[in-house]
């Protein structure tokens, strides 16, 4: 990290720029996977541009999405990232991206 402390971050706060604790990727790639061992493939759909969706649900929630038809306990963990609703995770298969999952 080129400025600060390892493993801290600014984010947005209520009142302005706070620092918080960002997770190790070992934490993420825990949650990750086992979200991915409870989660089901929803119907399929494409959208008018023509690309191909499978949602993926939790306990009834959507927590991500797939391009290809995959079944997610073959997936593995990709590169993740912050953003300002919460962690959005790669899901790979076979060295590509086939989607992506939410953590919150």
């Amino acid at each position: 990290m080129p400025f600060g402390v390892p493993g801290w971050k600014w984010k947005v706060g209520r009142f302005g720029y706070v620092m918080g604790n960002e997770p190790s990727y070992e934490e993420i790639r825990a949650e990750a996977e086992a979200l991915l061992e409870k989660a089901t493939k929803g119907p399929a759909w494409h959208c008018r541009c023509g690309t191909f969706h499978v949602p993926l649900f939790v306990d009834g929630e959507i927590v991500g999405e797939l391009w290809e038809d995959v079944e997610p306990r073959e997936l593995e963990v990709g590169a993740y990232w912050h953003g300002k609703w919460g962690t959005k995770v790669q899901l790979v298969k076979d060295g590509r991206v086939v989607g992506l999952l939410w953590l919150a």
